[in-house]
Order: C-alpha cells, then sequence, then structure tokens
C-alpha cells in the first residue's frame, strides 16, 4: 500500500487538498505535521471489505492517532489551538486506538488504551511499546468478526453484531454510535488519523480476504 517514497495509494476525506498539506514522506515513512493549518485523516485511495492490514506505527510523547475503518462519513471540523483556527478532516466509524499509553489520553481509560476500539472496547491487555518505539500491528477484518494485533499479540477481538459491541455503541450517546449500530456502509476506504500531533506510519501492506 505505501512505496515508502509517495502518497500514490492515498488521498485526503475530502480531496479539497494532496495528503502533503498534512504529512510528509522520508526515510520510507510518513509522518503528520504536527501544527498544519489543514489536519486531515489520511485515506486510501481504495475501498475494502475484508481485509489483513499490517503497519508499523510510532508516536511522539502524548501523541495520538489510530485507524480508522468501516468509515461511515467524514467531516471536516473547525478547531483552534494557540496559532488560531485550523481545519481538521476526519473520519466517522470504527477506530483502532494508537496512543502513548503513558499520556493523560493514554491513560485516562482502557477504552482509550492502544488496542482498543476507541470509546467501545477495551483491549484484553497492554502490548503497545513507550512513546518513540516502532510497533507492529495488524487490523483483520472478515465478514463479521474484527481482531486488532500489537506486537504480535491480539489485543482485541469482536464481532460486528455481538451482544458485547452493540452494548457498547448503545450505551454512548453520540451520533457516530447511531452510524456504527447501522453500518450502513461496509465497503469503505481506511484511514490513518491526524490528531494533532506527530506519529508515523511505515511498512503498510494490505491483503484482500475472500
Amino acid at each position: 500500500m505505501f512505496d515508502g517514497a509517495t502518497f500514490q495509494n492515498f488521498r485526503t476525506p475530502t480531496r479539497e487538498t494532496g495528503p502533503e498539506v498534512s504529512w510528509r514522506i522520508h526515510d520510507g515513512m510518513m509522518e503528520s505535521i504536527a501544527d498544519a493549518r489543514r489536519q486531515c485523516d489520511l485515506w486510501t485511495a481504495e475501498t475494502y471489505e475484508r481485509f489483513d492490514l499490517k503497519f508499523e506505527w510510532r508516536v511522539a510523547p502524548g501523541a495520538n492517532t489510530g485507524i480508522k475503518y468501516l468509515i461511515q462519513a467524514q467531516a471536516t471540523d473547525r478547531l483552534k489551538d494557540a496559532q488560531g483556527e485550523f481545519l481538521h478532516e476526519t473520519s466517522l466509524g470504527f477506530e483502532f486506538q494508537l496512543v502513548d499509553d503513558s499520556s493523560r489520553a493514554g491513560a485516562d481509560s482502557p477504552l482509550h488504551a492502544s488496542g482498543a476500539l476507541y470509546n467501545y472496547l477495551p483491549p484484553v491487555e497492554r502490548a503497545a511499546k513507550k512513546a518513540g518505539e516502532w510497533n507492529t500491528s495488524r487490523l483483520v477484518v472478515r465478514a463479521e468478526d474484527v481482531e486488532h494485533w500489537i506486537n504480535g499479540r491480539k489485543v482485541l477481538a469482536f464481532g460486528l453484531r455481538s451482544d458485547e459491541l452493540l452494548k457498547a455503541l448503545a450505551a454512548k450517546r453520540l451520533g457516530s454510535a447511531r452510524m456504527l449500530e447501522k453500518l450502513e456502509k461496509r465497503k469503505t476506504a481506511i484511514a490513518f488519523q491526524h490528531h494533532e500531533s506527530q506519529v508515523a506510519f511505515r511498512a503498510i501492506s494490505v491483503e484482500v480476504l475472500p
């Protein structure tokens, strides 16, 4: 999926700009530009329904990102930071959470730890390395089953129509949770999240599953 040198297999959610406004490529990796004034999630150009995604990732201290999949919609938010207003093109879907687990964002709840289905299901263990170190991961999506892997360990497995997931979605008063309950879209792009912090991805490949 990633050749280590170009964005040829990626796009932004709205297509209004290219990925280079929010991301840069160097040393064979894609790295977010933390203070970009238009912060865009990085979408795959192709769409996927059943797949095995393999990738390596690294977060800076305090950084936060994730892999979004089964994306039901996208939105452009106007946010503010110390430099003023910026735009954020984000993805509404399931999120394989990737975070500095020692930071406040990663330690405040098991639902926000690396490997979690963000906001809904916690990982069975914390398998990510400390911030600044590279991790290997897999995201496997089959017809109705999903697996999150970190550093060779399966940290989460769930069914898309399981009671566990449906109860977790129903408990959240979020519009995105309603969309995820319905799951009207099954074949979607995969997104690498830009979350106002410095993160990097490399060695990205995907296998389409039967």
